[in-house]
């Protein structure tokens, strides 16, 4: 049932166009005519009948017979139930069948997969393919935030979160790099202090990096910092994980429409909309601070940006037309929501990665501790002006984001209209997927693919160098708003962890596996313990002596 879709059966009946269409049912339509002049009642219905069916086949023709080839699946189903397993690795098989675009049916939506880079790069630089699908999640969003909308919304809030982020730092060079790098280093010193406390002792880095993950964002967006055991930043992380777990539960209902009236979907969609109520709960307490604390000549944080603009338009009589008239407060909620998903998740994990690989490849960590020794020195830890002198390193990083492609099918974009595309028509509102997993793994692009080499990211020279085939954070004109920010996370906590301790997998425990668990839209590494060794670093401050810093905005409520 999931073959190839027929692509002759019907040529017959359509080689003359638009002519031939005419000729036959005028044709039919003159036999419709002796019918009732027949008063062949029975006669007549089956005639008629068969002319809506052979007219809706060649119009079903025409709209199919110049997709991109794919598999054809069940009625009304598509290819959902074969879909089964790990979907970018089955996307990827479906690849080496169909070619490099191909599309199929997934229940009532059209989905069209892009697996070559180039073909990545051309249709998502095209206003036409920018859009975000329509589905259950995005309207639950109702066109809040800059994750889930489109059109000119999402234009405005890209452009200007795009100029506050850099104000705020998220650039290569110039001015405000230093203030965010002194931020990232207090959350990088308070996990080296953590990882410290284990001795040596088996441990597992997720909640410790998950905690410093989000204290980078969350000192950014809302001035806050927390505490491993803060009950509110426990809830608010369960929310999330939560509610990516649900996201995951509900998403067939996106594709099959009736499946929405199940009981089982209802009550999940119930629990998304009261954790995202709960979520904005949590965001109110900390944007209603930040208007009893505004000071419009002292910007503090994203918060404090978006209500100097609400300010400002309220003074250059544009307020009804800020945010395209919806609420501030619920933009504001939502965009610290999307930012922080987004800001946390995908570093986190990649991080998580750089641990699995390095113990799979201890001499390739021994290289980058022995440029690490080399270049900083054994009583410092690197800075971001060190980067440009630690290809190796930075060349390791890279291999880690491309390997571990956490993001294996980038996000999903739709079309605004039919696009004519590489030979193929692209209907609107078709679902577009950059499946970059297969780019990252292409053996025509990148030699032994499957090897984790960090020298395929350095010149003849040992500069650093990035092939345009590499997009670990996407293309076009919905590249990820944060990556240069996610790029000097992983710098600093990679190079700060390889420089003051060694990884070993613990004495009878088995290395953790390379392939990991796909949910939703995340490959995430197994659970997995490590033993961090300590290495011959003498700090001028000892980690075991850091302080931590309190909270900066919030006082703990206990």
């Amino acid at each position: 049932m999931s073959s190839s879709r027929p692509t002759s059966s019907l040529k017959r009946l359509s080689k003359t166009g638009k002519e031939g269409k005419m000729v036959l049912i005028a044709a039919f339509a003159f036999w419709l005519r002796d019918c009732f002049i027949c008063s062949d009642v029975y006669l007549t219905l089956l005639c008629f009948t068969s002319v809506l069916l052979i007219v809706r086949t060649v119009q079903i023709y025409h709209l199919f017979r110049n997709l991109p080839p794919g598999p054809w699946g069940l009625p009304f189903l598509g290819f959902l139930p074969f879909l089964q397993g790990v979907p970018h690795l089955q996307f990827c098989q479906l690849r080496r069948r169909y070619g490099s675009i191909f599309s199929a049916r997934l229940g009532s939506h059209l989905v069209v997969v892009l697996s070559d880079y180039k073909t990545i790069r051309k249709a998502f630089r095209q206003e036409a393919f920018s859009a975000r699908p329509e589905n259950e999640i995005t309207a639950l969003m109702e066109g809040y935030g800059i994750i889930n909308v489109d059109g000119d919304m999402w234009k405005d809030q890209r452009r200007f979160l795009h100029e506050r982020l850099r104000s705020f730092g998220m650039k290569h060079v110039g001015h405000g790099k230093e203030q965010l790098e002194s931020r990232i280093m207090v959350e990088v010193e308070t996990f080296l202090q953590a990882v410290a406390r284990e001795k040596g002792n088996p441990c597992c880095l997720a909640r410790s990096m998950t905690l410093s993950m989000s204290n980078v964002i969350c000192s950014m967006l809302m001035s806050v910092r927390f505490d491993s055991e803060d009950p509110r930043f426990k809830r608010f992380m369960f929310l999330i994980e939560e509610g990516f777990q649900l996201v995951s539960a509900t998403g067939a209902a996106n594709f099959i429409p009736c499946l929405r009236n199940l009981p089982r979907i209802q009550e999940l969609n119930v629990k998304i909309q009261n954790n995202r109520k709960e979520m904005q709960e949590f965001f109110k307490e900390i944007v209603d601070l930040h208007k009893a604390t505004f000071d419009p000549n002292n910007i503090r944080d994203m918060v404090d940006t978006y209500l100097l603009e609400i300010e400002l338009a309220r003074k250059d009589q544009r307020f009804e037309l800020l945010f395209e008239g919806k609420d501030p407060d619920r933009q504001i909620y939502q965009i610290m929501g999307d930012l922080f998903s987004a800001g946390m998740e995908t570093v986190k994990t990649t991080l998580q990665w750089s641990v699995v690989y390095m113990l799979h490849h201890p001499d390739i960590m021994k290289n980058v501790q022995d440029e690490l020794d080399q270049v900083v020195g054994r009583n410092r830890l690197p800075t971001l002006e060190d980067m440009a002198f630690l290809p190796y390193t930075e060349a390791t990083l890279l291999e880690v984001l491309r390997r571990s492609t956490v993001v294996p099918m980038g996000t999903t974009h739709s079309t605004t209209r039919e696009m004519d595309f590489e030979g193929f028509t692209i209907p609107k509102n078709s679902s577009v997927i950059p499946l970059i997993h297969a780019v990252h793994m292409d053996p025509k692009l990148w030699d032994h693919p499957e090897k984790f080499d960090p020298t395929r990211f350095l010149s003849a020279e040992g500069a650093v160098t990035k092939p345009e085939f590499f997009m670990p954070f996407g293309v076009g004109r919905r590249m990820c708003l944060g990556d240069v920010l996610a790029r000097m996370e992983l710098f600093l906590f990679f190079s700060c962890l390889l420089h003051v301790y060694n990884l070993e997998v613990p004495a009878h425990e088995t290395l953790p596996s390379i392939d990991g668990n796909t949910m939703g839209v995340t490959t995430t590494p197994d659970k997995f313990k490590v033993c961090v060794i300590p290495r011959q670093i003498e700090l001028t401050t000892s980690l075991e002596n850091f302080t931590e810093p309190a909270t900066t905005l919030l006082t703990r409520k206990k």
